[in-house]
């Protein structure tokens, strides 16, 4: 799966990043802390995380404004959304290729790739692996965002979703010196 995440990620120079509407620290954290992984380690890419704002989560980036011409050629990302009808921006429909990352309860497959693993407190969480598995740089920027996602999704480690997994992520997004 991490293989072919890759393989995805590396054909394309345009990159769009969808999350559910009305976000949460989960859907901000995961779709921003990618954007800026990808950027560390793809320079030469264009990434842009698109959707609603949300004033309460700002101190962890900024949301893009692009236009629909970005989308040709594009590979795109939805992040925590089990359902289409979920995605802030419809846009996402016009890109080349989609991939989905969610950590709920599969409602509905759509995409080219599909990675949903319900294991995981947050998609953040999920996202982490991911880049950890790809041998990915975390900055301490994209490790902010994650790590805020995964501590609001999981109630600040309490909820029951939180599992000794979800603890060996946070400990190497800690390694990045965040906050």
């Amino acid at each position: 799966m991490e293989k072919k995440l890759l393989e995805l990620i590396s054909e394309y120079d345009t990159i769009i990043i969808h999350r559910h509407s009305r976000p949460d620290g989960d859907a901000l954290g995961s779709q921003l802390g990618l954007k800026r992984a990808l950027l560390d380690n793809f320079s030469n890419k264009k990434v842009y995380a698109v959707g609603d704002k949300s004033v309460r989560y700002s101190f962890i980036g900024e949301i893009d404004e692009i236009s629909d011409e970005t989308y040709r050629g594009a590979l795109v990302f939805i992040l925590d959304s089990s359902e289409t009808s979920l995605v802030s921006d419809v846009r996402y429909q016009k890109g080349e290729k989609i991939i989905k990352i969610d950590h709920h309860i599969k409602r509905e497959s759509f995409g080219d790739l599909e990675i949903v693993d319900e294991s995981f407190e947050s998609c953040c969480g999920l996202v982490a692996d991911l880049l950890i598995k790809m041998n990915m740089k975390i900055s301490k920027e994209a490790a902010t965002c994650l790590y805020t996602g995964m501590v609001t999704d999981s109630g600040r480690f309490r909820f029951d979703s939180t599992t000794p997994k979800t603890f060996t992520i946070a400990s190497k997004l800690l390694e990045s010196n965040i906050d």
